[in-house]
Parts: C-alpha cells; structure tokens; sequence
C-alpha cells in the first residue's frame, strides 16, 4: 500500500482517515511548513545551512594505513 502525504495551507480540526487505513496500525505524522531552515535565513548562498562545514570538517577519525593485500595472481591470456 502507499502512502497518504497530503499538505493543507489551512490545516482542519479534523482529519479524515482513509476507510482501508482504519482499524490496524498507522504512522501520523504532523510536520509544521512554517518551521522550514529556508524559512529562518540560515543558509549559505550554495543552500547548506550556516557554518555547516566547519562544524563537520575533519569528523571522521584517522583511520589506519591499509594492510600490504599481496601479489596478483597471473592467470591464463583468454584466446
């Protein structure tokens, strides 16, 4: 089955559950628009919000080198 998004501009009192939907479990989610990043001003000119990179630059831990992973096997040339 697929899933129900609908956006309201106004959003109802109620909400209408589909007649299928009804009776075993779903997921409701309400996500207010009006709270978007886009909406505060805080992104960059290139859409990544402020200070993003400088925040995250150099996160990921020294890993270690590489083991030596051996010779390659010389096969027969196909004909």
């Amino acid at each position: 089955m697929k899933p129900i998004r609908k956006i309201y501009q106004d959003a109802p009192d109620s909400i209408d559950i589909p007649e299928e939907l009804r009776h075993q479990p779903v997921e409701i989610i309400i996500w207010p628009l009006s709270e978007q990043i886009e909406s505060t001003g805080l992104l960059d000119e290139n859409g990544w919000p402020q200070g993003f990179f400088e925040q995250t630059f150099g996160s990921l831990p020294d890993l270690p080198d590489r083991e030596w992973q051996g010779e390659y096997e010389e096969r027969e040339p196909l004909a």
